[in-house]
């Protein structure tokens, strides 16, 4: 029996996807530190190095759809981007792919130049630029995932199916080499365009049900519940002030702000275009940086608006949750993702 045969999941390419690979909330908090921090800030050169990390390592991850796309149509359910706990720490799965004889955890790395895998110093080198860097072992990262993973299912009653692990390089111009004990590094990493290949091995090796499919949706259910992204204060992080980040709408047109209020629709002065919604960009960048809680004051302060009756139709015109009286009332800021693009 297929998995499609009573799960009414959405499919990409013929897939059974249970979560797709939405670019995680970290990246969108940097990307929304870079647009307010000033580019003398002495730490914006480090924010900049990580959202190209990110940026990078999400890239890479979606990069994995073709390739899952030529699995066995529909006998596998795929998740992206999990958080989940195993009671005592938390860890992240890039990909998950579930079947009824067995799972397999994925790890993508989107790394360039040439990686060398020294199982000697437990480490992965990356060589580039005659430059030498020396990143945590993925292979032992997987295992710690699967060992998790496995507590995860014993809590679910779920822990006799078999967990396979794989670390899949992205990256087509990366050179991957090994000290030593080449086989079981190759048997482990592998390139993102052998990955069905691969899975097609892991089915022959693994060939009796181990979970009905009513097991497989009480799998999913859990996931998805259990599911917590990561939700880092990145101005902490990056030892910055919310008092040093630029305030002022920016221009959807030319990116410079700050942009003036005149007449119920932005002005920008650099280029003379005209918007009635550009300050919504500002204010998921406040939500995402600052606070989700904002004030009539504070919403004035942040978008240099002088007239308290010009934010309070603001606010009101967006349809927020709020709290308190007109004095001392607080609005709720949603983030729409829509707006920092992909």
């Amino acid at each position: 029996m297929k998995l499609c045969d009573e799960m009414q999941i959405k499919g990409v390419n013929n897939q059974l996807i249970g979560k797709l690979h939405d670019p995680p909330l970290h990246l969108y908090k940097l990307k929304a530190l870079m647009n307010r921090i000033p580019s003398h800030h002495p730490q914006y050169e480090k924010v900049k190095e990580q959202m190209a990390m990110h940026n990078a390592g999400h890239f890479g991850e979606k990069s994995l759809e073709f390739p899952l796309s030529f699995l066995e149509e529909k006998q596998f359910m795929i998740y992206h981007d999990l958080r989940i706990s195993d009671g005592l720490h938390h860890f992240q799965i890039d990909t998950l792919v579930i079947s009824q004889q067995y799972i397999l955890i994925i790890e993508v790395k989107n790394i360039s130049g040439v990686l060398m895998f020294d199982p000697t110093f437990n480490q992965m080198i990356r060589i580039s630029e005659m430059k030498e860097e020396a990143f945590p072992n993925p292979l032992i990262q997987v295992e710690r995932q699967r060992t998790q993973l496995q507590s995860f299912l014993s809590n679910l009653k779920l822990s006799t199916i078999p967990i396979e692990t794989l670390i899949v390089v992205s990256n087509r111009s990366t050179v991957l080499k090994a000290t030593h004990e080449v086989n079981a590094i190759t048997s482990k990493v592998i390139r993102s365009e052998y990955l069905p290949t691969k899975v097609k091995s892991l089915d022959k090796r693994h060939t009796q049900e181990r979970l009905s499919i009513k097991e497989v949706r009480k799998l999913g259910r859990n996931l998805l519940k259990n599911h917590e992204p990561l939700d880092r204060d990145v101005l902490k992080r990056f030892s910055i002030s919310s008092t040093e980040l630029l305030t002022g709408v920016a221009c959807p047109g030319c990116s410079l702000m700050p942009m003036k209020r005149l007449h119920g629709r932005w002005h920008c002065k650099y280029c003379c275009l005209y918007s009635k919604d550009a300050h919504v960009k500002a204010l998921n960048e406040y939500a995402l940086l600052v606070s989700k809680e904002i004030t009539n004051q504070k919403l004035r302060e942040f978008l240099h608006i002088e007239s308290i009756s010009a934010a309070s139709k603001m606010l009101s015109s967006m349809n927020l949750e709020c709290q308190g009286t007109k004095k001392d009332r607080k609005y709720f800021l949603k983030v729409d993702h829509s707006k920092f693009g992909q």
